[in-house]
């Protein structure tokens, strides 16, 4: 949930407001067959909510984005929230009953 509703997440364009949205962005590089070298991207973004009462789930993957950025959050988020509040009004899902559990993480690089 945390890549969502995290300021520092990459995926904060996919927050719904009133529901707790888990996810995952994903940015990869593409191979051209021909020449074997990278070209391109896939921007991804694989999504559930309600958090807290799983109903639904959104899967968006762009090949190649040609406007702006080419990171998943950033280019699949938006198309993410579109789609997920479509789902959520059309078949009528309460908002999150619970707001997220906020962990303490911490990391230390080398060790």
């Amino acid at each position: 949930e945390s890549v969502v509703d995290d300021q520092e997440g990459t995926g904060t364009k996919a927050a719904i407001p009133g529901y707790r949205v888990a996810g995952k962005t994903g940015t990869a590089n593409r191979v051209d067959p021909v020449r074997g070298v990278y070209k391109g991207y896939t921007a991804s973004f694989a999504g559930f909510a309600p958090a807290d009462n799983p109903q639904i789930t959104v899967y968006c993957a762009i090949q190649n984005p040609t406007k702006g950025s080419y990171f998943g959050g950033q280019i699949c988020g938006p198309i993410y929230k579109q789609v997920m509040e479509f789902a959520l009004k059309t078949l009528q899902t309460p908002p999150s009953g619970s707001k997220p559990p906020r962990l303490p993480v911490s990391f230390k690089p080398g060790e």
